[in-house]
């Protein structure tokens, strides 16, 4: 199963730093992962009648990178071996 590590304030919605998760693409880890952290669907998931499914879209802003390489495709195949890494919108200046 892929290895998903969470950063910031996911880590502490969450409860943990890092979950394995199914899924063989972006979007079915990040749909396991908030059907196992509900918590989560207000942080990932734009708003919308599906995000409690677990099937609305990435919130825009969300980083995630698969073995430290950035993508936006939900599409993306992840592999057991794969990391992904969640990390949230950052402020600051």
């Amino acid at each position: 199963m892929p290895t998903v590590k969470l950063f910031a304030n996911l880590r502490k919605v969450a409860g943990t730093k890092e979950v394995s998760v199914t899924g063989a693409s972006v979007g079915a880890v990040v749909s396991e992962l908030v059907k196992q952290y509900p918590a989560l669907v207000a942080n990932l998931l734009e708003h919308s009648p599906d995000a409690l499914s677990g099937n609305g879209q990435i919130c825009p802003h969300v980083i995630i990178t698969i073995n430290g390489h950035p993508t936006d495709d939900v599409n993306a195949p992840v592999t057991e071996s794969d990391v992904v890494s969640i990390f949230p919108p950052m402020a600051g200046g």
